[in-house]
């Protein structure tokens, strides 16, 4: 990871966005403050060094058109057979980053500043990138990019449905994913528990969910109880997010 990490210190740039789309993203990243104190936040804004929250959880892919940082488009997902688990591979895929992230934070004391920064950032994307279930699909469709969709006389593909579109057309906000579900304090514990294999395999199990859009044409039932998930799962990756940033900065 460290040569990753050292290629990528001067590449905070800004370009188009992806996954989730800036609104998912940032709200993960807003929901993650929300669990934090002000102490631990400033910690990481030290480290953040002047980004915004909107720019740490967007920085990924803000950085995807540029040609020195195509090597890190794998790292946005990991592809598993249909009827398997989700599982630790090595390689750039996103449970392995993610685990790798994690570990290299675990030591931090040993890392630049500029290392330190860029993991932060890999954390800030990836959590939430995990839990979309199309970022831990089927490699056969492509995480749902080739399956072609019609929405509203539109036409798109399963994953930028899931990505953008539901977020936008149901206008899902901070407030709707922040009171998404009610959590009992153990509850909220059990969430908060760090296993990255375990996380990927959640979203996993509601692939077969995220697959009942009807044929082609997209109805409105499915748009509102896939809403309801999309905000579950933010909320999900914000809590989660927070607890492993808690984990590595509160001190």
């Amino acid at each position: 990871m460290k040569k990753i990490l050292t290629g990528l210190l001067l590449l905070i740039v800004t370009s188009s966005s992806f996954a989730w789309g800036r609104k998912g993203h940032t709200m993960v990243a807003q929901i993650a403050y929300s669990y934090l104190d002000e102490a631990t936040k400033n910690n990481i804004n030290t480290y953040l060094d002047g980004m915004t929250l909107e720019e740490a959880a967007n920085w990924m892919d803000d950085i995807k058109s540029d040609k020195k940082t195509a090597f890190m488009k794998p790292f946005h997902y990991a592809n598993f057979p249909k009827g398997t688990k989700a599982a630790d591979h090595d390689g750039g895929n996103i449970v392995s980053i993610l685990n790798t992230a994690i570990l290299d934070l675990s030591g931090k004391d040993k890392l630049t500043r500029d290392e330190i920064k860029t993991n932060l950032l890999f954390l800030f994307h990836l959590v939430g990138d995990l839990h979309q279930p199309l970022h831990v699909g089927y490699g056969n469709d492509k995480g749902g990019n080739t399956v072609q969709l019609n929405y509203k006389t539109r036409g798109t593909n399963l994953h930028s449905f899931w990505d953008t579109v539901i977020i936008h057309d149901q206008n899902i906000s901070l407030s709707d994913c922040i009171n998404a579900v009610k959590y009992s304090p153990e509850e909220l514990q059990g969430i908060k528990k760090l296993n990255v294999v375990g996380w990927a395999q959640e979203s996993r199990e509601l692939l077969d969910t995220v697959y009942d859009y009807g044929n082609p044409k997209v109805s409105e039932t499915y748009v509102t109880n896939s809403s309801k998930i999309v905000g579950k799962q933010l909320q999900k990756a914000g809590i989660r997010l927070a607890s492993v940033l808690n984990m590595f900065f509160k001190t």
